[in-house]
């Protein structure tokens, strides 16, 4: 062994940029006991002079200049004749001294980033097997040359990984023989349960799976009663043997419905995985192949796309297991993670509105973690019971209603209620009481002194805030505007007069085929701070001279010197002062707000379509509506009532919104103090950026502000540890057990309509857009937005829908309100939706029904 060769099962002081990381892990596992085939690792220092011969080299600089297919393919082409100086004749025939002469080898690359947690090559480097002794050179210059391909030089751009530091090392490996082989998952990637370990299996050589030439077995394991659970035999009409004389063949299977694997070598196979899994502390994936009936381990790297737990939330192999829901997801329409201080101060917020009824403790009802909240849904039935419960879940989501249908909940039911939960009934019981003077105001005198009483203890709060500096420590700022919030939940009840008004509205008209009406009757309500700032973005968008403003960065410098009219210049102030502070994740008090980057608002207007906008009917729907009702109201006998219940309605429920307006602006208010805070701690030296302040806790912060000597450097990194772990996640799931087990309401398009839930009423046909976020590409007019879920930060989009579909949201969730008070036909509960539709798609969503069509034609 030298720096340039390392034998997997004497290696030492090996590191992953020599080596590799399909090289490290077959060292790793090699020397840990492993079963192995014997091999070498021919060392990025081996390759030194191809190098230094290619990156000399004329094709090499006109690769770096402009990275296309043309110029990597010269490079390659270059690579691929390539031939061994003495040294490295010298090298290779030292290392081959331990095989036989007849040994035929697998030739594979290793890259210093490929197999690596974050990035993954899959299938663009090249394998070459049944490489005999004769073979090899040109085998090992083949694989070298693979790292210029255009497909790892293309995606080394995308990730943002220099491409001068480009380098490779060459995995030389006994090839076996194999009789059936496959690949390993020390999880499943299907439904990503730690408990289970997927296989799939197939006759010969392993490239026939990795090629695609067959439909593997796929084997299911249950690793914590250690029997198979599920077993699809795959069509494995064709193998690929290995060749005495070098080479592979491929070949007919005789019996292609036979079980690759028995029973047997399966349990024995998931027993290894899992072994490799224990082995790194993470889960793995792993290539494998039996031999005349002893099993081999060929390739280990782990699993990159998976959902990884915190550790407050998972519980260990083989105890009581719980059952959480993603509230972020389910409750305020987006997926991404709140900051550190952002997510504790909201889980304040939401354990303060319900009374300390959701605990944000890791064992309460709602763990807030890591930028995270759930809901506990084993907290939940232990405290609560399974009625109430179902019906906390069932209120939100339709998805949620489809899923837990299907889970035996039993399996997720605690033995023990945990101290957080204890108590958790008369804080329900609390939460109810504390409404119930609003409540009985609004219901039992003139709702319009509810809200005279609303709007005054607003405007108390809004004055509070004008006046609030960070003159006193800031975790006694953070009670006093807790405070706030607890008086503004405690007026909520002028809604509930809305609601009950609604109630009665529903009764009257009991079988008369009127429910779309009812619901039109609930649009454009005044009180809705949203709805109110839809109007003013859409006033905004259409002064001629904005709409004659090229750019972002025109609105901008314009904004600044104030060069547009006097009274766009106005509305844009009134519109400033009033939502500024609105915005994606308007709720992470560590967002960036409106007011600080005019920028923000451009996007917004920028994609309002003024000609054909759903806010300019809105209106006409509502009097339409009215009409109808009031006809059928006076041919029944109860005009005066209906009359009496919908002016109460109309003037209360749209406040509905309000609470959470005060809340944003709470929020707001503390993001501008902090970050006050957070300029000075630069300036002391204290901090690199002052926005890195909302990575702190408020005891943290408090103490910082105090001016006490602590690293907050160290602590912030301390804090943002276990994100991390995380930073490659981009789709959570909704629903998720303690061990990582996902569960997902799923949706067939074969069986025709698809069905949801009915949000807002109304039928319409367009053009399918998929959205991400707000503003990745326009939504054009009579297009159908198709998206996950919404808030407030896609107001704008809605002005232009046609109509709405998310996978996510309940009638009371942000994208239900704006669709119901804009008069968009929306379905929401259609998890799954985003993968079934592509932009283009022509759509019928039927909101009266909860029905979509996806209309082929």
């Amino acid at each position: 062994m030298n720096n340039k060769i390392y034998h997997f099962d004497k290696a030492e002081n090996f590191i992953l940029s020599q080596v590799g990381g399909k090289g490290k892990a077959l060292i790793e596992t090699s020397k840990a006991g492993f079963p192995v085939p014997g091999g070498f690792v021919l060392a990025v220092e081996f390759f030194k002079p191809w190098l230094k011969d290619i990156k000399s080299s004329d094709e090499w600089k006109k690769l770096l200049l402009d990275t296309k297919k043309e110029s990597c393919d010269l490079v390659k082409k270059k690579a691929e004749n390539l031939t061994f100086t003495d040294n490295q004749h010298k090298s290779i025939k030292e290392a081959l001294k331990e095989f036989n002469k007849d040994t035929i080898f697998a030739v594979r690359s290793s890259s210093p980033e490929e197999d690596l947690e974050g990035t993954s090559f899959a299938g663009m480097y090249e394998t070459y097997l049944g490489v005999t002794l004769n073979m090899l050179e040109k085998s090992v210059a083949a694989a070298f040359s693979s790292c210029f391909d255009f497909r790892v030089m293309e995606y080394k751009k995308q990730n943002k990984i220099n491409l001068e530091n480009t380098s490779i090392a060459v995995v030389v490996q006994r090839q076996i023989a194999s009789d059936v082989s496959g690949v390993g998952f020390s999880l499943n990637p299907s439904n990503n349960c730690y408990d289970e370990v997927m296989i799939n299996a197939s006759f010969g050589l392993g490239e026939s799976i990795v090629s695609g030439i067959v439909t593997p077995d796929a084997y299911v394991v249950d690793t914590v009663d250690e029997k198979i659970i599920e077993k699809k035999i795959g069509e494995k009409e064709n193998a690929l043997w290995l060749k005495e004389d070098g080479g592979t063949t491929q070949k007919k299977v005789d019996d292609p419905k036979k079980q690759a694997l028995t029973d047997k070598e399966i349990l024995e196979l998931s027993h290894l995985i899992k072994k490799c899994e224990e082995h790194y502390g993470k889960p793995m994936d792993t290539e494998w192949a039996f031999e005349k009936g002893k099993l081999y381990l060929l390739q280990s790297r782990p699993i990159t796309t998976y959902i990884p737990l915190f550790p407050e939330i998972v519980t260990e192999k083989g105890e009581r297991k719980k059952i959480y829901v993603d509230m972020m997801i389910m409750t305020q329409g987006f997926s991404e993670s709140m900051s550190v201080l952002g997510i504790e101060l909201w889980s304040k917020v939401v354990y303060v509105i319900k009374n300390g009824l959701i605990n944000p403790a890791a064992d309460g009802v709602a763990p807030a973690l890591h930028g995270r909240q759930y809901i506990n849904v084993s907290g939940m039935l232990k405290s609560w019971g399974k009625a109430t419960t179902n019906k906390f879940l069932n209120g939100y989501d339709e998805n949620l209603n489809k899923i837990f249908k299907e889970i035996d909940l039993s399996q997720y039911k605690l033995d023990k209620k945990p101290e957080s939960l204890k108590g958790s009934k008369r804080a329900m019981a609390g939460m109810v009481f504390k409404m119930i003077p609003s409540a009985a105001k609004a219901k039992f005198s003139n709702y319009r002194d509810a809200i005279k009483d609303y709007n005054k203890m607003a405007e108390e709060i809004f004055a509070h805030l004008r006046e609030l500096k960070l003159d006193k420590d800031f975790d006694k700022i953070v009670e006093s505007l807790m405070k706030d919030t607890y008086i503004a939940m405690t007026t909520f009840g002028v809604v509930m007069a809305g609601m009950g008004a609604f109630t009665a509205i529903k009764k009257m008209f009991k079988g008369k085929d009127v429910d779309n009406e009812i619901v039109a009757l609930g649009m454009d309500l005044e009180g809705n701070p949203t709805s109110e700032m839809g109007y003013m973005l859409f006033e905004l968008a259409s002064f001629n001279e904005f709409q004659n403003t090229k750019s972002g960065e025109e609105f901008v410098n314009k904004i600044k010197k104030r060069a547009y009219s006097k009274e766009f210049m106005e509305l844009y102030d009134e519109y400033i002062k009033k939502f500024g502070a609105r915005g994606f994740m308007e709720i992470d008090v560590a967002s960036k707000r409106v007011y600080e980057d005019p920028y923000l608002l451009y996007e917004k207007l920028v994609n309002i379509n003024i000609n054909d906008s759903q806010i300019t009917k809105v209106k006409e729907k509502r009097l339409e509506a009215y009409n109808k009702l009031l006809k059928i109201a006076k041919e029944n006998g109860f005009q005066k009532k209906f009359k009496r219940q919908s002016d109460i309605y109309q003037a209360t429920f749209g406040y509905r919104e309000h609470p959470k307006y005060i809340i944003v602006m709470i929020c707001s208010k503390i993001h501008e103090l902090l970050l006050e805070l957070g300029e000075k701690l630069v300036k002391e030296g204290k901090l690199d950026e002052k926005y890195h302040i909302f990575d702190l806790h408020i005891k943290e912060i408090t103490v910082a502000q105090k001016g006490e000597n602590i690293d907050l450097r160290a602590i912030r990194e301390k804090n943002l540890e276990p994100y991390k772990k995380v930073e490659n996640v981009k789709n959570w799931p909704l629903v998720i057990d303690s061990r990582g087990k996902i569960y997902n309401a799923k949706i067939d398009p074969k069986k025709g309509d698809l069905v949801g839930s009915a949000i807002a009423p109304g039928v319409v046909r367009g053009k399918a857009k998929v959205l991400k976020t707000p503003y990745e590409k326009p939504l054009n007019p009579g297009e159908i937005l198709v998206t996950k879920a919404t808030e407030p930060s896609w107001t704008p989009i809605f002005i232009n829908a046609a109509g709405v579909i998310m996978e996510i949201g309940g009638p009371l969730q942000h994208g239900g309100i704006i669709a119901r008070e804009y008069g968009i036909p929306c379905v929401s509960g259609m998890m799954g939706i985003m993968d079934v539709v592509k932009d283009g798609d022509m759509l019928e969503v039927d909101g009266n029904n909860g029905i979509v069509k996806i209309i082929k034609e």
